[in-house]
């Protein structure tokens, strides 16, 4: 009976889904335009350069000298070895999905076990920093701006400490260096593209969701931004700039919003991990315990 129900009000909302957008065509063009527009400026650009070099350091070998610049210092304070380093290096200078990405070619090259890239996924996202600077410069104050970062940036800190009980132990020869032979590039190509595809799919599919939700459901700004904002990063931000409200509850919502990622980067981040044994539940659980520190941290500071 639930079962029957659920997929009647899948159905039913589908087809208002339909009739909606006949109905608001020309807003609905003018949605997906934006979302093609906000992927080629700020997700194609950021994202397509790093997977490509992300494959070629892998194929240089350089996470295994991460590895030993760091292996002692993450085995005492993550139980975790030194290529985590590498992990948290480029997914914080390239933004998320791209820890999902680096994680499956690391697996894929055998260079870490599934078990700890599982245990990577909880505290390895990390928002663009080029992106979250422009977005919340429109928002907020140079300190709140600089503030949200931090705490978004230290969250993730945060839980690989609290994690690491639970983390496999690994040993001083989990890395090994290894022989490479060629063809990275056009490989690497072919992989970011389709990744980079699928993320464009998501970002429109989610765009238009919460443009379709918001319209048909009659909401307040507030509930819209926070509607807008678990399904999607930017359109939650977008909406949070035009809320009357204290500067403290706009810097909560704003936490929340970036630390937990919207459907729309869980979508994503499933997707990469869809013909890997990794757990995107590590994934979910890393970002319900950092959008609870993370809001608790804002609130304290």
């Amino acid at each position: 009976m639930k079962e029957k129900l659920l997929n009647f009000t899948f159905c039913l909302f589908s087809f208002l889904a339909i009739f909606f957008i006949f109905k608001n065509n020309k807003e609905v063009a003018s949605i997906i335009i934006d979302a093609v527009n906000l992927f080629f400026k700020r997700v194609f650009v950021s994202l397509f350069p790093m997977f490509i070099l992300n494959d070629i350091l892998i194929f240089l070998n350089i996470p295994y000298y991460f590895y030993l610049i760091f292996n002692q210092i993450f085995l005492k304070v993550f139980h975790t070895s030194g290529i985590g380093a590498y992990i948290i290096f480029m997914s914080l200078i390239s933004g998320t999905p791209s820890n999902a990405y680096i994680l499956k070619e690391l697996t894929s090259e055998k260079k870490i076990s599934v078990e700890e890239a599982s245990h990577f996924l909880s505290f390895t996202y990390f928002s663009n920093p080029l992106f979250l600077m422009t977005m919340l410069n429109l928002i907020f104050p140079a300190t709140s701006t600089f503030k949200i970062i931090a705490i978004h940036y230290l969250s993730n800190l945060i839980i690989g400490i609290i994690l690491r009980k639970k983390a496999p132990q690994i040993t001083a020869n989990t890395l090994k260096k290894e022989a490479h032979n060629g063809g990275v590039l056009s490989k690497s190509i072919n992989k970011s593209m389709m990744t980079l595809l699928m993320i464009l799919g998501t970002i429109t599919f989610y765009m238009l969701l919460t443009y379709i939700i918001t319209n048909l459901v009659p909401t307040t700004p507030l509930t819209k931004t926070l509607i807008s904002g678990f399904l999607e990063i930017t359109n939650g931000l977008n909406n949070l700039k035009d809320l009357e409200i204290a500067l403290k509850i706009k810097e909560l919502i704003a936490v929340c919003i970036i630390s937990f990622g919207g459907l729309s980067i869980h979508t994503q981040v499933k997707s990469i991990l869809e013909d890997t044994q990794m757990s995107y539940h590590q994934f979910l659980k890393g970002r319900v315990m950092q959008t609870i520190i993370s809001a608790s941290l804002i609130l304290f500071f």
